[in-house]
Parts: C-alpha cells; sequence; structure tokens
C-alpha cells in the first residue's frame, strides 16, 4: 500500500513537472512591431537585389500588383530596372520600356502608374492585364529621380533634383517654393508638404511658404503616404511618422535596412530590405 501511494505521489509529481515544461515552452510572440503592436512577416518576393520605389495596387479581392525598381547590375555596380510582381508569382517580370528605371508612383483613382527612368515618366494602365499592357512615354526630356502624386504629378530630376510639378497639358514647372535640391518629397492628407535635403527634413504647412525643422533624423531612403495620408519616414533602420505639434519624429518601428515603403489596401506596411520585399501583418499575441 505504502509503495503504491509513494507511486502515485510521483506520477503526480512528474505530470506536474510534465505541464509545468509545456507552459514554459509555450511558443513566443515574436515579429516586429509597429505602433507597439506584434506583426508577422510574410515574405512577396525574395532573391532581388536592392528594391526602391514600392508602389501597391490591389486588382481585386484576390490580386494584387507590386511594382518597385531594383538593381540589375553587377555586383559593385547600380543599372536600375522597373519590375513588377503580380500575387503568386513571386519572380518579378521587368518594365524594359523605361530605361533605367528607378521611380515608381500610384494614381489610384484613375488606376494608373507612373513609372520614371533616364528618359523620362512613362504611365501604365492597371486595369488592363500586366503582361499585355502598353507603356505610354509621358514626359520625355528628363531623368527622373523621384515621382509623386497627389492630385498632380511631381517630380525630382536629376542630377539638378529640382522640384516639378506637371499641369494638365503635360507642360512641365519648376516649383519655385521650394528651391533645395531635394532628396524626397510628399504631400500628406492635410496638404502639408515634407522634404528632405542635405540638412534633414522640414514641412511646409498648407498655404504656407515656412519651412519647419523636424528634429530626429537626417538621413532618409524613403517617404510613403498611407491611405489615411499619414506621411512615413524611413531611415536606414528605422520608421517614423511627424508630431506635428512637437516637431519632431515619431520611430513606430524598427526595421534593419529598410530601403522602401508602401502600404496595402488595408494600411498593412510592406517594406523592402536588400533582397526582399516583405508585408507586415499583426498578430493577436493574448
Amino acid at each position: 500500500m505504502k509503495c503504491f501511494v509513494i507511486l502515485c505521489v510521483l506520477a503526480i509529481t512528474y505530470a506536474k513537472h510534465i505541464v509545468k515544461d509545456k507552459e514554459e515552452k509555450k511558443p513566443v510572440c515574436e515579429g516586429i512591431k509597429v505602433h507597439g503592436k506584434i506583426h508577422e512577416e510574410k515574405v512577396l518576393i525574395n532573391g532581388i537585389n536592392r528594391p526602391y520605389q514600392l508602389s501597391y495596387y490591389k486588382k481585386n479581392s484576390t490580386d494584387h500588383i507590386l511594382y518597385f525598381s531594383y538593381n540589375v547590375g553587377l555586383q559593385n555596380e547600380s543599372t536600375f530596372m522597373i519590375g513588377y510582381a503580380e500575387a503568386g508569382y513571386p519572380v518579378p517580370k521587368p518594365v524594359t520600356a523605361v530605361k533605367n528605371g528607378f521611380a515608381t508612383a500610384l494614381n489610384h483613382k484613375e488606376e494608373i502608374i507612373y513609372l520614371g527612368g533616364s528618359e523620362g515618366i512613362y504611365v501604365r494602365n492597371l486595369t488592363e492585364p500586366a503582361e499585355s499592357a502598353k507603356t505610354h512615354h509621358l514626359i520625355p526630356n528628363h531623368d527622373i529621380w523621384d515621382i509623386f502624386y497627389k492630385h498632380s504629378l511631381y517630380f525630382i530630376a536629376f542630377p539638378s533634383r529640382r522640384l516639378y510639378k506637371v499641369h494638365s497639358h503635360l507642360e512641365t514647372e519648376k516649383v519655385e517654393l521650394i528651391h533645395e535640391k531635394l532628396y524626397q518629397f510628399v504631400i500628406d492628407g492635410d496638404g502639408d508638404t515634407f522634404i528632405s535635403n542635405k540638412t534633414g527634413l522640414y514641412m511646409i504647412r498648407k498655404d504656407s511658404h515656412h519651412r519647419i525643422h523636424m528634429k530626429g533624423a537626417t538621413v532618409f531612403r524613403a517617404f510613403e503616404v498611407n491611405r489615411k495620408g499619414v506621411a512615413y519616414f524611413c531611415g536606414q533602420n528605422e520608421v517614423y511618422v511627424a508630431d506635428k505639434e512637437k516637431h519632431s519624429l515619431v520611430e513606430i518601428a524598427t526595421i534593419k535596412n529598410i530601403f522602401g515603403l508602401t502600404f496595402d489596401e488595408d494600411d498593412n506596411m510592406i517594406y523592402s530590405d536588400p533582397h526582399q520585399i516583405v508585408k507586415l501583418l499583426p498578430i493577436d499575441c493574448k
């Protein structure tokens, strides 16, 4: 009888240890924090070299297309091309009509994408099948550094790095208000403009000419505005948003060696690093 009791006690103790071990070995909720919430990484495209200038378009409930520029040169060279990848087809296909393609921007309202290269800006209709969509030469005689669309088309030319606005008859005009040599440019949902130059990031309020220096990071790789109109700023290893009242940047994510940024239809972040493009999806860690 005594042996039976001892065996029972040992069995219960062993069982408790097993339960405890299982509890201690529960999967740890890991991922990238965005605005304080854990997100898992879903790789969309892998094995590409330095993808920049991401633009995401949702075609319907199941299909999407992602445009971007990437390096096709040798290891110590930089020769960029614009490519695209559709849902379920992670191998990028090049847009060969755009020579030295480097910049992309979406016009969601008209469902077109602008593609910039060394011979100007081209346009493609996103409602057409990507394989057969025609690439029309829209703005010639400019080497394009960056493109942005909000009500009108804007671009930064290279090597001057001056900002231009495209008018309704495709006439281009220098934006005289912004006379600096720029790296990036966006207009957010409030109509406030953000520019970056060699000294850092500046905000110009709507209907104002006054530049407000934004405290924080000074070197950026990408600017992007999400579907809600919030501007995001990518440093080398961080993503920021602006605190407009305190005139400073707020870090909302740490992502090692980030190159580019865009958002899907639900405002999930899509970022690129030196070799891949990744979507971040929130997960429940309760």
